[in-house]
């Protein structure tokens, strides 16, 4: 027996594994994400406080231009007046080097040139009030107003503290993310997992010798795993028609041929037993012979039809040319047994896919069964017809027709109905007409036709 349960196995699993990599895929992309934020929120802080700096520095300019030195003085005291905790910084020098306004007390200005930002750390300047304790340092600039020096700068206390809460929400954020990638993945490993056990599973079901054992499928689910369980079903379901076929073939040859061969044992027993051998009874057994041999002909070639294997060589055939053709080959044993065969035509193409051999074979069968179970006088018409969809093709007889009763039963092999026993033939012919119908797709259809018998095939129209 084969073994292919697979138990979940946690991170041991092929899907798990998978899953798990993904999420960990994800979360470095998410990682990275995050990060990269970070850095633009640090560059874009930086950046507007820069902008702050030189617009203040472009409105002392314009202060200076407009109402002269005195002015330019107020308005910098103005702005050290509503700092708070010297969060910025101001000075103001003459152009002897003099503090005319501002709170910085001693800075090195070698420290600052022209109007290119640079960073101070808090320890090289000493600055007038109180000092924000988080202040590690200031970012300087240098403007030159008429013949004034204007140096300020911002502590990098509040950006800081911005780009820290900030690194802090997508620091959570992220081992978040991270973790819902993780559990996501590992669900879905796991919900992954046992649809594979399921597949397992039945396979090994199968491997036991139960053939109707099938992939359980969600409705509406059109995943990749449920394509594959599809198809997979779809074949376990062929498997079991083709091993039923065959055990159906065993048993008829053991219930069905088990009289014939007893009958050819007895006539060779007798003609064993004779000093003159009977030429008679040699050829009785001779044809005996013959007959057992086409039965198993007719056996093996139901079986291949069953089996599918024609329709590689399935091709555009019309079935008015098959109609045709078998008219032709049947209506001289037609009016030879009194009997009336009949032809209609599609008035439109009747396209269909198929062999056309089976097709002419399926057709030959039908007439002959009608040919061979009607008495004389009977009309047999043979009728094509080409709708929207369908292509069909009739056999239709005014003899003694078949029992309601018998309509299904008759396509069993070696079935014989009561009216047909004591004429000649298999009981195949019927069997092999609904295994080529059954390959090429084609709906076989059994009918009363007041008086006599209606068979309708119907196939799927080119």
């Amino acid at each position: 027996m084969l073994n292919m349960k697979i138990p979940w196995s946690g991170l041991r699993s092929t899907s798990t594994k998978l899953s798990l990599q993904f999420a960990l895929l994800y979360s470095v992309l998410v990682a990275l994400m995050f990060f990269g934020a970070y850095r633009l929120s640090i560059y874009e802080i930086r950046d507007r406080t820069f902008d702050q700096m030189r617009a203040d520095a472009q409105t002392l300019m314009g202060v200076y231009a407009d109402h002269g030195a005195d002015r330019l003085t107020e308005h910098v005291k103005a702005l050290q007046t509503v700092n708070f905790e010297n969060s910025r910084i101001f000075l103001l020098l003459d152009g002897n080097g003099r503090t005319v306004s501002g709170n910085i007390l001693e800075i090195d200005l070698a420290a600052v040139t022209g109007d290119d930002v640079q960073f101070i750390p808090v320890d090289d300047i000493e600055i007038d009030g109180d000092l924000e304790d988080e202040v590690t340092g200031y970012w300087l600039t240098q403007t030159r107003i008429g013949p004034f020096e204007f140096i300020q700068g911002t502590g990098d206390h509040v950006g800081s503290e911005v780009v820290e809460a900030l690194g802090v929400a997508l620091f959570i954020g992220s081992v978040l993310a991270i973790a819902a990638g993780l559990l996501a993945g590992v669900w879905v490993g796991k919900i992954t997992e046992k649809r594979i056990v399921d597949i397992s599973n039945t396979l090994d079901r199968v491997s036991t010798g139960d053939l109707q054992a099938r992939i359980p499928i969600s409705n509406g689910a059109s995943d990749d795993l449920s394509r594959v369980s599809e198809s997979v079903n779809a074949t376990l379901g062929r498997l079991e028609t083709l091993l039923e076929t065959q055990q159906q073939i065993s048993n008829d040859i053991a219930h069905d041929l088990r009289t014939p061969l007893q009958r050819l044992r007895q006539r060779l027993e007798r003609l064993e037993s004779q000093s003159q051998p009977d030429p008679s009874e040699a050829g009785s057994a001779l044809a005996e012979v013959e007959d057992i041999i086409t039965t198993f002909n007719a056996l093996l070639r139901i079986a291949q039809v069953e089996a599918g294997d024609q329709r590689a060589r399935f091709e555009k055939v019309d079935l008015d040319t098959v109609a045709e053709t078998v008219f032709e080959v049947f209506e001289p044993s037609a009016e030879n047994q009194s009997q009336v065969l009949r032809l209609t035509r599609s008035p439109s193409a009747a396209l269909v896919l198929g062999d056309r051999a089976l097709l002419l074979q399926l057709a030959s069968n039908l007439i002959e069964n009608a040919l061979r179970h009607c008495p004389a006088g009977t009309t047999i018409d043979v009728t094509v017809d080409a709708g929207d969809e369908h292509a069909t093709l009739i056999i239709a007889d005014d003899g003694p027709g078949i029992p309601v009763k018998d309509h299904e039963r008759v396509f069993r092999r070696f079935f014989r109905g009561d009216k047909s026993r004591s004429s000649s033939g298999h009981g195949l012919g019927l069997s092999m007409v609904r295994a080529i119908a059954a390959l090429h797709e084609a709906d076989v259809e059994l009918s009363d036709n007041e008086p006599g018998l209606k068979v309708r095939i119907a196939f799927r129209r080119l």
